[in-house]
């Protein structure tokens, strides 16, 4: 918008907001509904953030509240969350999908047992990808 570039008014997830930061990854309901399936997954223990406070506040008061054995999948699987909802929003953008939570969260999990495979370290080694 700053560069005068064509863009949505409104979040493409969910239509309702502007699209910030906070609000892509906190706020929007569509972002919300997938974290909290991949949490409840993946780590049923981990309070899911309600919206109120940051991202980041929330990401560093969630690994504080873990086990050390499992902070690295926590935060492994909140990066992967948040890159995922990067790229599905590119493909509605470039390649005009129609935005799909139970596509992206298959797609999380799916990315997810990939890398605990491949020895992701805080996945492989923790009960965090079943």
């Amino acid at each position: 918008a700053r560069r005068g570039l064509p863009h949505e008014p409104a979040c493409v997830f969910c239509y309702q907001e502007p699209e910030t930061l906070h609000h892509i990854l906190v706020g929007c309901v569509f972002a919300r509904i997938t974290r909290h399936e991949i949490l409840s997954w993946c780590s049923p223990t981990t309070v899911v953030p309600d919206g109120t406070t940051g991202y980041f506040v929330w990401l560093s008061a969630a690994i504080l509240l873990l086990p050390a054995a499992r902070r690295r999948g926590l935060a492994t699987i909140a990066s992967l969350i948040a890159w995922s909802l990067w790229r599905h929003w590119n493909a509605i953008i470039f390649d005009k999908i129609t935005p799909s939570s139970s596509s992206l969260i298959a797609a999380i999990k799916d990315e997810a047992r990939s890398w605990a495979t491949a020895g992701a370290r805080g996945l492989a080694t923790s009960s965090f990808v079943t």
